[in-house]
């Protein structure tokens, strides 16, 4: 069983429960042969203390805790990719779709998540280890998401705009080729129509391409929803829901992916609990 926790579950296992509780949860994991996955977000969103003295927060001791438990790492921000290098390759090749594997073995392939990081030879290479090198290099990187927060609410803005931007089953091949296009992917563009009919028949066909695009669009079609920070790394998480058995995501972004259930097909929402007390049941 893989269970994904977001950021406000991770801090609260370590840094607000009782040392029992915590020792309960990973007692937990073993019993069930359970592990706890990792991803970019929801690990840099325990770090901003590191840029923020006045949060209590003990960054290092909470990432080592975290890394004695059961685990492994997703690299997130490669998956769309991978999803539409192998079905590309199926559809061209007239062959069943195979599902991707987006799991890495260490944190530092997770953050260059396309070649081996210059760190590989390292036999032994922690996560506090790793965070901190690259807090010291980087600490850019831990400031949050306000930079990309304004041009992703830009292009909200511009999709809210357009006449045609309910039609998202009909923008839907405009919104591959993009994609095929920035992640350098060949293919042919006259079977571009072709290509996105068959994925959108098969909700098993890059399936976390196609609950991004659904969830996305829900949130458009919300005027009143406006976009924030928070919510770059909250889609990212539902990025990775198709990969693991159990998640814990905010209110908001699970009230899409029921939409999402109920309108194609789905059986997502089973998967995603309101926190980790909820989740819990699931070790006992």
């Amino acid at each position: 069983m893989l269970i994904y926790l977001d950021s406000r579950d991770l801090i609260s296992l370590i840094e607000k429960r009782a040392t029992t509780e915590t020792d309960a949860f990973e007692r937990g994991l073993l019993k069930k042969s359970a592990r706890l996955v990792f991803s970019m977000h929801n690990i840099f969103e325990c770090c901003p203390p590191l840029l923020q003295q006045h949060i209590q927060t003990n960054v290092m001791k909470t990432l080592n805790r975290l890394e004695k438990m059961p685990h492994l790492y997703i690299a997130e921000t490669k998956i769309k990719a991978l999803e539409l290098k192998e079905g590309t390759d199926a559809f061209l090749n007239e062959r069943d779709y195979r599902a991707i594997n987006p799991f890495v073995p260490r944190f530092d392939y997770v953050i260059s998540p396309f070649r081996k990081p210059a760190t590989s030879h390292y036999l032994n290479y922690s996560l506090s280890e790793i965070i901190f090198d690259l807090w010291r290099e980087s600490p850019d990187v831990f400031e949050g998401y306000q930079n990309y927060s304004k041009r992703l609410n830009d292009k909200m803005i511009l999709d809210r705009k357009r006449k045609d931007y309910k039609k998202h089953k009909e923008n839907f091949p405009y919104s591959i080729y993009e994609y095929l296009l920035l992640f350098n992917i060949p293919f042919p563009k006259e079977k571009i129509n072709k290509f996105t009919e068959w994925l959108w028949d098969d909700t098993n066909l890059c399936p976390s391409f196609r609950l991004m695009y659904e969830v996305y669009h829900r949130l458009l079609r919300n005027l009143k929803d406006q976009f924030k920070s928070t919510d770059i790394p909250d889609l990212a998480h539902v990025c990775c829901v198709p990969y693991i058995d159990a998640a814990t995501l905010d209110n908001r972004i699970r009230g899409y992916i029921e939409q999402v259930d109920f309108n194609i097909g789905t059986r997502y929402l089973k998967r995603v609990y309101r926190n980790i007390d909820e989740l819990n049941v699931l070790l006992n």
